[in-house]
């Protein structure tokens, strides 16, 4: 058999395993307590999820299918009093979970790790980048 049709199978095949299996993101307001409500705003470049507010201790979550050909990101704007923030929450090339779990703190936001079983601190985005 041709190796280049090998390998075409071999992609196609691999990629379909990925777009049937579901990802799921949550983000969950870990704000100090006496701190305003924790808004955000999430959406990719095919979907909007509209806004949210979370109070103290909620979260917001949603499921999705990875891109059949790659490309799948997610991000979010952050808001509470005298401060906004962006974040991509999932970047398919980038972000190794199925079960991405987010929490957002005064110090920022972090990401589970499975592996260590700990939150990972992460950066936010330039505030450049998104507008």
């Amino acid at each position: 058999m041709n190796p280049l049709l090998l390998l075409f199978m071999f992609l196609l095949t691999a990629n379909c395993e990925a777009a049937w299996r579901s990802t799921h993101v949550q983000i969950t307001n870990n704000l100090d307590p006496n701190t305003t409500d924790l808004t955000i705003h999430c959406k990719s470049a095919d979907d909007d999820l509209g806004v949210h507010v979370l109070h103290y201790q909620e979260f917001y979550g949603w499921d999705f299918k990875i891109k059949f050909f790659g490309g799948t990101q997610f991000w979010c704007s952050f808001q509470w009093p005298n401060q906004f923030h962006w974040l991509d929450v999932f970047i398919e090339e980038t972000f190794n979970c199925r079960d991405c779990k987010w929490i957002i703190s005064n110090d920022g936001p972090s990401l589970y790790n499975k592996i260590t079983k700990v939150y990972d601190h992460k950066k936010w985005n330039d505030q450049k980048k998104r507008t």
